[in-house]
């Protein structure tokens, strides 16, 4: 895989599949926007993976932030190729009866604002250019539910519909809409 001249903006960059998709796309000559929530991280991996990343503390469930972080991209790199969804919060892990309910919110505000956030301020660009791909990490919690898991699971299955219909309006432009999920992974969240 050459990537060499584009520009990928991962969130949830700070550790896990994150961190580990920017060093696989820096590898292959991509340049990097790593954003998290954790500034410290995401500058450390910056760089370990040198001058074509830039780190961007970012909180996802803020559009405005996005919004800037995808400018960032325009800015340090001349345009935005690929924007990786990965940012996600598996708490709180309770029952519906029993569960915080901003903690039940922030959960859908992370894991499907956030990929909308991405998706709108990646979008007009990747339009305006007919090409580009947005990627959203998914999980098998998508289609099944699971006992104390309503939060992630429901936040999972809205965002692999949103990613459904953001391919079917994005895709006639040239943009490639598309969600993967990659199983259980030993990730700090998921320990």
């Amino acid at each position: 895989m050459n990537m060499t001249g584009k520009c990928v903006l991962v969130t949830g960059a700070s550790k896990g599949i994150g961190a580990e998709a920017a060093r696989v796309f820096a590898a292959a000559g991509a340049n990097v926007a790593l954003i998290a929530r954790n500034g410290e991280a995401i500058a450390d991996l910056a760089g370990e993976i040198g001058p074509r990343a830039i780190a961007i503390p970012c909180d996802v469930s803020r559009f405005w932030e996005v919004a800037a972080a995808v400018e960032a991209c325009h800015t340090a790199f001349g345009q935005l190729d690929v924007l990786i969804n990965n940012a996600g919060v598996i708490a709180p892990i309770a029952t519906l009866s029993e569960t915080d309910p901003e903690e039940w919110g922030h959960t859908i505000d992370v894991n499907l604002k956030g990929v909308f956030n991405g998706m709108r301020a990646a979008l007009p660009g990747m339009i305006a250019r007919g090409a580009g791909t947005i990627l959203t990490v998914s999980s098998g919690a998508a289609h099944n539910a699971l006992e104390g898991w309503s939060a992630y699971c429901t936040s999972k299955a809205g965002a692999a519909m949103l990613t459904r219909c953001a391919d079917l309006e994005a895709r006639p432009a040239g943009v490639r809409v598309m969600g993967l999920s990659p199983g259980t992974v030993a990730t700090d969240m998921q320990r």
